[in-house]
């Protein structure tokens, strides 16, 4: 699991949560916070949420990749999915 270290405005994730801290829950204390999603991509930033948890966000750089190669995967070339993106 992954979660939002404040302090280090970074992702720590489980095993490195157990082996500094002892314990596998975040610790409001120390700065550490559920995320509202999982993501499977570096954030470039978080977001706060009135529900406390943080929300990490994607680059649009990487999301215009994902979308690219949706397209891809959708039969247009490389270059029609690109150019349908600008």
């Amino acid at each position: 699991m992954k979660y939002y270290y404040q302090a280090e405005n970074r992702i720590i994730e489980t095993g490195e949560l157990v082996a500094k801290y002892g314990t596998d829950k975040p610790v409001k204390q120390l700065g550490i916070y559920y995320l509202s999603k999982q993501p499977d991509y570096v954030p470039v930033s978080y977001n706060k949420l009135e529900d406390g948890t943080w929300y990490p966000v994607e680059s649009y750089v990487g999301m215009q990749a994902k979308a690219i190669q949706a397209l891809v995967d959708a039969g247009y070339t490389p270059a029609e999915a690109a150019g349908m993106l600008s």
